[in-house]
């Protein structure tokens, strides 16, 4: 009973938050994103079972790839890139990369652009990630009252997490097929989902 205050207290300031319009868009392209992107690392694993027959060891590197890349941009470009183009065109950018990358991912294999396709398509989830996410963030601070930002980021960080739950959610149902395998079909359908979710992003 201790807690039942702080909830209805934490719940009152996410939905008084989300009356913002602002921050109520940021917020809904950070969920998508975050969606998305929670699809895409819940399936890649099996992806690269199915099409390329790697195991963890090989996949771990190429997490450590992605990772990398990811550290380069927010690290070191994204300030950079931030102050010549803008936040709200870095979240576009971002966007559209996302939907590009995951709408195309699924027609790679080694028949067909082998491990350098693979690492471009990769590269573009990374960099498309990290230009979008930041920014929005960013976006979040700016929108907020100096006093509310830290209540801001908290919101979009609840989003975040309800976003988590819900990607890997839909990548588990649209991977198995009839039998409860992955196929060719399948991880398409899931990627093609993801992509979808990205493009709504954009739109918004």
């Amino acid at each position: 009973t201790g807690d039942g205050p702080r909830s209805v207290n934490r719940f009152g300031a996410i939905f008084e938050s989300l009356r913002q319009p602002n921050f109520r868009l940021i917020t809904m392209i950070y969920f998508f994103i975050v969606v998305g992107f929670s699809i895409m690392t819940t399936s890649f694993t099996l992806y690269t079972i199915e099409r390329f027959d790697y195991d963890a060891a090989q996949n771990g590197w190429l997490f450590v790839y992605i990772g990398i890349l990811a550290v380069i941009l927010q690290g070191g470009l994204f300030g950079r890139l931030s102050a010549w183009a803008g936040e709200s065109r870095l979240v576009a950018a971002g966007c559209v990369m996302l939907t590009i990358s995951l709408f195309a991912v699924p027609f790679v294999g080694p028949q067909r652009g082998g491990l350098i396709g693979l690492l471009l398509g990769i590269a573009l989830f990374s960099i498309g990630n990290s230009i979008a996410s930041p920014a929005l963030t960013s976006l979040a601070s700016k929108n907020a009252p100096d006093h509310e930002q830290g209540k801001a980021l908290g919101v979009m960080q609840s989003g975040a997490s309800l976003a988590r739950a819900i990607g890997p959610i839909i990548a588990g149902v649209l991977l198995n097929n009839a039998i409860g395998k992955v196929d060719d079909n399948t991880i398409q359908r899931t990627y093609f989902a993801a992509s979808a979710i990205m493009l709504i992003a954009f739109f918004i």
